[in-house]
């Protein structure tokens, strides 16, 4: 083949045109034609397509290159319908050749029903590439629709051929292809835009004045903020929610919040709201977050450190001078009463406050002074007992039965004035006892009593700078409470006329024997409490402050409240069922029910009660029990004191004989220790005490007794403290200071007692 020449080449090309120009004298019909390529079709030795007219046939092999030229002349793509129409070819027969069309030109693609050349693809790169170069952004539906081709595929040409291996630095976003160029342009646009706002921008505001493509502008103001090109915060998910705040601002806010809050002591969230944060409470927590003793509430918060002190100061002033407080005045402006009630539940120490100076919280948003309190209580106390007097001294024997039935009410106000049976309904039945009721009930009896107005007037007349509103709160609660304690007043004013009465008569010698008791029974105590009252005056005398303060609160707390309550019992018989000492408040309920003068005697003693003077208590229950009993009770003589003084010795003697407890025993060898050294003078201490009497005495005993004192003490305090001692003491030093207490006696040999200790 290497030696074939030109001139060979063209002299075989002349012979073969000759050849095909000469005709031939024998020519095949069509029909033969026909029935000669249906026998090579029969017997297997041709393959042929038929045309869809019938007119023509294409071998296999033809019909590949007949699609290829196709896919050529349509500028390398075309869909395999518009093939078989062009062709004139079924397309089945079409779809049958995709595989070996693009095993003929492997450089094809077939995808969804299109062949797809590479020259197509590359010209398809290249006009994106340009379309990219010239407006800087393009988005991918808009090539869909421009080029109509397959989502897919041309995803797959955008991320493979254009994104992955282009230079210019393609980015595809949101269904957005972008330059690199473009987005720095944008971004530039933004860092102009947003490093010259001093205020909150709104990004929408941002896209119409900039033209800033509002798929880019969230991400890209993230990224400027993440890189730190541009100060500021971008609240929001959405542009059309999202808001930029520029970091001066945001400074400006936290810093009028830190400086508001340290000036005043609180902030509120509705001032933050107003500086445009829509987080006001999230906000706040973040400026403050290093700050201490903050107290949140819901509509602001406040500094405990500094505004605590200020508000417990305006309540103690605004309750001495205004008798009550109205606690929204001292709170800041939006704060409510949500805000009032979590400040107390926070903070006891306000509760404690309003509790040591007498006030009383009404709903968390007025306080009270014990003052007004007192004066209220009395003026209607005053009323209940006017109405109790005025109406038992009426009533009847019918009334009398309705009483011990406890069938007895309030009447209503259209009824006020009259004792007569009126429609009405016992909340709760009980014998000797009745209920304000407001249901019917035609078999009560009523009884009149003052109506809320009347209330409320009575309290205005009292202070009349009161608001209403407190009037209306203390008239709802004190109608209730008065209405129950006039019942009550009624019923017992009522059964006194009638019931004790009748008692009194049946029964009078026992009477007269429990009255002789009783009276005894309190001048003993009379007696013993001047006794112990002297040993006080002595060590006050030489300077004891604190310990005979300490003495005269017991003695006031025990022999002077058993004092009263004998005094109490003997007057009111409901008391008599309570056993043991009774309380303050349950000496003062007692007492309240009372008609005077009972009432104001036992009152006084009852406040005194609470006091720190024997001599102030002592001389109120002497007069309590002259005016209310007709008990004449006198100071001791030498003679008597002499004799009370033995019976007491006599009696802690028995006492320590039997004792085995070792703090008893301390207890009780110190009393009587006492008594032999200060010429026969009794204490009545406490337990607490105890180290006390013992540092006192020490300067009137020996080293040794001193030194025994303290062992058994220290023994008694760890025992008592942890249950168990780390020192054991041995019997013989607790039988030692039993027998120090057995062999005190007045004006006691001090050397005796020191020698039986050292030879102990």
């Amino acid at each position: 083949m290497a030696d074939v020449t030109w001139d060979e080449i063209r002299n075989l090309r002349a012979d073969f045109l000759n050849l095909q120009l000469t005709e031939t004298a024998n020519k095949l019909s069509e029909r033969n034609c026909v029935e000669l390529i249906g026998l090579l079709v029969k017997e297997g030795l041709l393959n042929v397509i038929y045309t869809t007219d019938g007119k023509d046939i294409i071998t296999e092999q033809r019909l590949i290159r007949e699609i290829l030229d196709e896919i050529y002349a349509n500028g390398g793509r075309i869909n395999i319908v518009d093939l078989a129409q062009h062709l004139r070819i079924d397309l089945t027969y079409i779809e049958g050749k995709i595989g070996d069309v693009c095993k003929e030109d492997p450089t094809l693609q077939f995808t969804l029903g299109q062949f797809i050349s590479a020259d197509y693809t590359n010209r398809l790169v290249e006009e994106i590439n340009d379309m990219l170069v010239e407006r800087g952004l393009i988005p991918f539906s808009e090539l869909i629709r421009q080029f109509d081709l397959p989502t897919e595929y041309l995803n797959s040409i955008v991320t493979n051929r254009i994104i992955g291996s282009t230079s210019n630095g393609i980015k595809f976003e949101s269904g957005t292809l972008y330059t690199e160029n473009y987005v720095r342009l944008q971004q530039n646009i933004l860092i102009g835009c947003l490093q010259a706002a001093f205020l909150p921008v709104r990004v929408n505001e941002i896209i119409k004045t900039t033209r800033v493509n509002e798929n880019l502008i969230q991400s890209l103001i993230v990224n400027l903020i993440r890189d730190n090109r541009i100060n500021g915060n971008l609240l929001g998910t959405t542009k059309e929610n999202s808001i930029f705040y520029p970091k001066v601002y945001t400074d400006a806010q936290a810093k009028y919040i830190e400086s508001f809050f340290t000036q005043n002591g609180y902030i509120e969230y509705s001032l933050v709201r107003n500086l445009g944060v829509n987080d006001p409470e999230g906000q706040t927590k973040l400026v403050l977050k290093d700050r201490k003793q903050i107290l949140f509430l819901i509509s602001g918060c406040i500094d405990l450190l500094k505004f605590l002190p200020q508000l417990e100061m305006n309540i103690e002033q605004g309750l001495v001078t205004n008798e009550y407080v109205d606690i929204t005045t001292l709170m800041p402006n939006s704060f409510n009463e949500n805000d009032i009630e979590k400040l107390f539940k926070t903070e006891l120490s306000l509760k404690e406050l309003i509790k040591s100076s007498g006030g009383e919280l009404i709903s968390n948003t007025f306080i009270l002074a014990k003052e007004l309190q007192d004066k209220i209580d009395k003026k209607l106390n005053d009323i209940c007992q006017e109405y109790a007097e005025k109406e038992s001294a009426q009533c009847t024997p019918q009334m009398y039965a309705a009483v011990l039935q406890g069938n007895i009410a309030l009447a209503s106000a259209s009824s006020k004035g009259a004792t007569a049976k009126k429609p009405a309904a016992a909340a709760g039945k009980r014998k000797g006892a009745s209920k304000v009721v407001e249901e019917s009930n035609s078999n009560q009896e009523t009884i009149p009593f003052v109506s809320k107005d009347e209330i409320k007037s009575q309290i205005r007349s009292i202070n009349e700078e009161v608001p209403d509103e407190i009037i209306d709160l203390l008239t709802d609660n004190l109608y209730n409470i008065k209405s129950r304690q006039y019942l009550d007043l009624f019923v017992q004013r009522v059964k006194e006329s009638f019931v004790l009465k009748d008692n009194e008569t049946s029964n009078d010698t026992t009477r007269k024997s429990e009255i002789k008791n009783v009276q005894e029974s309190i001048k003993q105590l009379h007696g013993n409490i001047c006794i112990f009252s002297r040993a006080i005056e002595h060590l006050t005398t030489e300077n004891e402050t604190a310990l005979a303060e300490t003495l005269q609160r017991h003695l006031i707390r025990s022999l002077c409240a058993d004092m009263c309550d004998n005094i109490i019992r003997e007057l009111d018989t409901s008391a008599s069922s309570k056993t043991g000492q009774l309380s303050i408040e349950e000496r003062n309920k007692i007492i309240q029910k009372m008609s005077e003068p009972n009432r104001s005697h036992l009152s006084k003693v009852n406040e005194s009660l609470n006091g720190k003077n024997v001599e102030t208590t002592l001389s109120r229950l002497e007069d309590a029990a002259n005016e209310l009993l007709q008990l004449s009770l006198k100071r001791p003589t030498k003679k008597n004191e002499k004799d009370l003084t033995l019976d007491i010795r006599e009696k802690l003697k028995a006492k320590l004989t039997d004792e085995q407890d070792p703090a008893m025993i301390l207890h009780l060898a110190i009393t009587l220790l006492f008594y032999g050294i200060h010429a026969g003078r009794f204490v009545h201490a406490p337990g607490k005490a105890v180290p006390s009497l013992i540092k006192y005495l020490s300067k009137s005993l020996p080293n040794n007794i001193n030194q025994r004192l303290q062992e058994m003490q220290e023994y008694v305090i760890q025992q008592s403290t942890t249950g168990t001692s780390s020192t054991q003491l041995s019997n013989e030093k607790i039988e030692f200071i039993k027998k120090l207490g057995l062999n005190a006696k007045e004006n006691m040999s001090l050397t005796a007692l020191a020698n039986d200790a050292h030879e102990s």
